[in-house]
């Protein structure tokens, strides 16, 4: 979708301001949607006209902003049309965190670390599943994958190596619910978040497995498809917050989830994801050695 930014028309004095305005679209755009939709909310709307509110404001907002930088500084923009290789990203990228939730269920019940009490597939469930994919595509999904594994990855690619230009958009990915945060604080509305140790560690390894779909395929289409199957199973598999897929009990509490959500789905495929990579540059260079 967003090439490596390596073009000459992007400009050396301006690499550090693809970074810099994807980062700031992505906060700016998150944090006037939670604005929008508290007023929302104080004015009597229900929970579920706020989320479509601020999932409309988030997608009108920073898709637009990322549309014009990409234009002025010659970063390729290749959303659409949609191929028949973008579909195949998508749904590799949705396939991945589904196998490895479904790996992470298996090993904690053979371990007797979970024991599953029961299956709860309904017609409301399915209804609150793609309710979610469409509001998690426009208020998550495809805003933090254009600004942060798209214009911020880009941008700090074009002045660092990849594994530094990999740190940055990891620590940028977690400033940008803190900088909400502070700013909520600021202007005087209702925290929309806890900021803890263990959060930011989940966001430090989402975001890094999340780059690697896009250095695998070279392609943010796996990315996003990642993104929503992880909010899918979060919400409504592993840590359900209403509809629930199935339901569980643990022998310690918050160890089962934790092992599944975060060791399986997210470091589980990241540890995939680098075996991949490493495989797919080893057998370009052996190809391009035999073709020397």
């Amino acid at each position: 979708m967003i090439p490596l930014a390596r073009n000459q028309s992007a400009g050396r004095s301006h690499r550090g301001a693809i970074a810099i305005l994807g980062w700031l679209s992505m906060t700016l755009g998150l944090f006037a949607a939670s604005a929008i939709g508290q007023w929302v909310r104080t004015a009597g709307g229900t929970e579920e006209s706020v989320r479509i509110l601020q999932a409309l404001v988030t997608g009108s907002t920073i898709v637009p902003v990322v549309y014009l930088t990409q234009l002025r500084f010659g970063v390729r923009l290749n959303l659409l049309p949609v191929s028949t290789g973008s579909l195949v990203h998508l749904l590799c990228g949705f396939g991945l965190p589904l196998a490895m939730t479904g790996a992470g269920f298996l090993i904690a019940a053979s371990k007797d670390w979970i024991t599953i009490t029961g299956w709860h597939w309904t017609p409301e469930l399915i209804s609150a599943v793609l309710m979610n994919l469409f509001i998690a595509l426009l208020y998550e999904a495809l805003p933090e994958e254009l600004t942060l594994r798209g214009l911020v990855y880009s941008g700090l690619r074009l002045r660092l190596p990849a594994v530094l230009a990999y740190f940055g958009q990891m620590i940028l990915f977690v400033l940008v619910p803190l900088t909400v945060l502070f700013l909520q604080k600021l202007t005087g509305m209702p925290a929309g978040n806890t900021f803890t140790a263990d959060y930011v560690i989940l966001l430090l390894g989402f975001g890094l497995t999340l780059q690697l779909w896009r250095s695998l395929t070279g392609s943010l289409w796996a990315s996003v498809g990642f993104h929503l199957a992880y909010l899918t199973l979060s919400r409504f598999v592993v840590l359900p917050r209403g509809y629930a897929a199935l339901t569980y009990t643990e022998q310690e509490a918050g160890t089962g989830g934790l092992f599944i959500l975060f060791g399986m789905t997210v470091l589980g495929s990241a540890g995939v994801l680098i075996v991949l990579l490493l495989g797919t540059r080893l057998l370009l260079g052996r190809r391009g050695k035999e073709a020397d």
